[in-house]
């Protein structure tokens, strides 16, 4: 087959993006969705990710990301990244750090330590154990997550592609009228695909916003992405979408059915949430999360995305465990 039709299955981040790279290829493409867009009922909505080249065995494919949303905000017009910096914490000359700024610095970016009192001197609303420092890396950043989808699959349509809401029952190409099929389909992919159901786990993510009086915890006021996930399994980024509400997140949550949302299983995980902002960002609210929304992470056994074959015919992005949007 010399020019096959192409179905993409899933409209968000990954799926976008794959859809978009088949169009710009000249292969006639057709992404489809299962809900109606724009919606809050898979992993791609909200309206921010983190984006952070440190943690990674190597970075070419983090700049090559990196690059590509550049060049999609040129096409759209449209701001999509904005750089903030990201402190990474742990104990000084910590293995798991000290191997990862190496890495950054091989691949040509800055990546620097900072003492305890480096950090309070810098950020002062912090209050972390004396005994922790952490890895900054001045290029990690956020994306604008709503925004982005929005303008990649915007410009997939530019140049021709097709979106159809439809609810695909199995990663069958004729069943859809293709050639060929990209499954994308995040928690729902192992229901698509069930050679992969024992490999994916979908965790619901509770994701929950913290009231800032102080006006200091804000991308505006040069407050960086706090990742602690290694050792607290949590991570936060500064007020920018909701004013005056800073966002932080338990990495990881119940596993669940994604189509059937129940979020009274989040409450241990938003108390431990609460936990750590008393403990570590006495400068919020710690009382109760000032709104709380949901994701979902399509999770790995080793953390790593399935990108892959099936068939002569079906291919498969999925398990990205959270780091979708930088790699999409």
């Amino acid at each position: 087959m010399t020019n096959p039709r192409v179905g993409v299955i899933g409209g968000g981040i990954i799926g976008s993006w794959t859809a978009l790279h088949l169009i710009e290829q000249g292969v006639p493409t057709t992404l489809f969705e299962q809900f109606p867009l724009p919606h809050a009922r898979g992993s791609s909505h909200g309206q921010s990710r983190a984006f952070r080249f440190l943690g990674d065995e190597e970075t070419s494919r983090l700049e090559y990301s990196l690059e590509r949303w550049h060049a999609l905000e040129h096409d759209v017009s449209e701001t999509l990244f904005v750089r903030t910096g990201l402190l990474n914490f742990g104990p000084e000359g910590d293995a798991f750090l000290e191997h990862h700024m190496a890495v950054v610095r091989d691949g040509g970016r800055p990546c620097e330590w900072m003492s305890h009192g480096d950090i309070a001197r810098r950020f002062p609303t912090l209050r972390y154990p004396d005994e922790w420092g952490a890895a900054w890396d001045p290029n990690g950043g956020i994306l604008f997550a709503h925004r982005c989808v929005g303008a990649v699959q915007r410009r997939f349509r530019e140049l021709g592609g097709e979106i159809e809401t439809w609810q695909v029952s199995t990663a069958t190409p004729a069943e859809l009228g293709v050639d060929r099929l990209v499954v994308c389909a995040g928690p729902w992919a192992g229901r698509l695909v069930p050679a992969l159901a024992s490999l994916l786990t979908p965790v619901h993510t509770p994701v929950t916003y913290w009231r800032d009086s102080t006006g200091q915890h804000s991308v505006e006021a040069g407050f960086p992405i706090l990742f602690n996930a290694r050792l607290t399994g949590m991570y936060g980024l500064p007020a920018c979408e909701y004013p005056g509400l800073t966002k932080i997140l338990y990495h990881g949550g119940p596993e669940a059915d994604p189509d059937f949302v129940d979020t009274s299983a989040f409450v241990p995980y938003v108390a431990r949430v609460a936990e750590y902002v008393k403990s570590y960002l006495p400068g919020l609210d710690h009382t109760a999360p000032a709104l709380t929304e949901s994701c979902f992470y399509t999770m790995s056994r080793d953390g790593k995305p399935i990108l892959s074959r099936v068939s002569d015919d079906v291919t498969v992005g999925a398990g990205f465990s959270g780091s979708g949007f930088k790699y999409s």
